[in-house]
């Protein structure tokens, strides 16, 4: 738990329930009970009862013993999507600096060891994969996240390392928590942070903190290429100035926003 709360609080059975979404979520294709069992890391008879009741509920549907999420999951976020916040609002500045640089742009959050995508530029990629808002990436191979986990009280991100597996993602990507920390600490003293081959062989991107009123750091808004569009160098002095100016404007948003007592995140 990343917000510590009373154990006796804790209600366990409704945890188990959004992991069993959010293992569905993460997966391709349907999936067997036993693989969301493995998935979720409980019991097959376990897993089973929580489909079982999400079937019931209409949030998975069964077919031929395989398990998938039903549209009606998309409810649960409709609230969120329908109302304004300070990331539908951003995605404007987003877009324009996107545009201005013809490379994908994006605003990330940390969870946990990941970055969550709250706006991006979804025209333009460098992953083999599309990208889009609500998606994630290991924070620890993008700049995003190295940002992100620099901007972290020390206490708190020694918490999250402890006994992390560090996946290997690029070639370049940093699997040795101790080489991390301390590329965390030079990313904390320049206030920027860069991933070179980290996420896949080729991508490069810089991203620098956002921060609300307090200073406190909130997100990272962030800029990527490919080596055969952009040198590694050229992050440097040709992103990182308009992209720390286009995340002034965000901060700009983010101040109006809490002095209008609107949410933030």
């Amino acid at each position: 738990m990343d917000n510590e709360i009373q154990k006796r609080d804790f209600a366990q059975t409704l945890a188990r329930g959004l992991s069993c979404l959010e293992k569905l979520a993460e997966t391709d294709a349907p999936a067997t009970c036993t693989e969301v069992a493995t998935a979720m890391d409980v019991s097959r008879a376990a897993a089973r009862r929580i489909l079982l009741t999400l079937e019931s509920l209409g949030y998975v549907k069964e077919e031929r013993g395989l398990y998938a999420s039903t549209p009606k999951v998309l409810s649960l976020g409709r609230g969120i999507l329908r109302r304004t916040n300070v990331w539908t609002a951003a995605s404007s500045i987003v877009m324009s600096l996107a545009d201005a640089l013809n490379e994908p742009c994006s605003i990330s959050v940390l969870e946990g060891l990941d970055i969550l995508f709250v706006s991006r530029d979804a025209t333009r990629r460098i992953y083999t994969s599309r990208l889009g808002v609500g998606d994630r990436l290991p924070a620890h191979s993008s700049a995003s996240g190295k940002m992100l986990l620099a901007s972290l009280p020390v206490g708190e991100l020694d918490r999250r390392l402890e006994g992390a597996v560090l996946r290997k993602q690029g070639p370049a990507a940093i699997t040795d928590i101790e080489t991390l920390k301390s590329r965390l600490g030079e990313a904390r003293q320049l206030d920027y942070a860069m991933a070179i081959d980290e996420m896949e062989n080729g991508t490069i991107s810089v991203a620098v903190p956002l921060r609300e009123r307090s200073g406190r750091v909130v997100a990272a808004m962030s800029v990527a290429s490919h080596r055969d569009r952009m040198a590694p160098d050229d992050l440097q002095g040709k992103i990182l100035p308009p992209l720390r100016q286009s995340a002034r404007d965000v901060q700009g948003l983010l101040r109006d926003f809490q002095d209008r007592n609107w949410a933030v995140l």
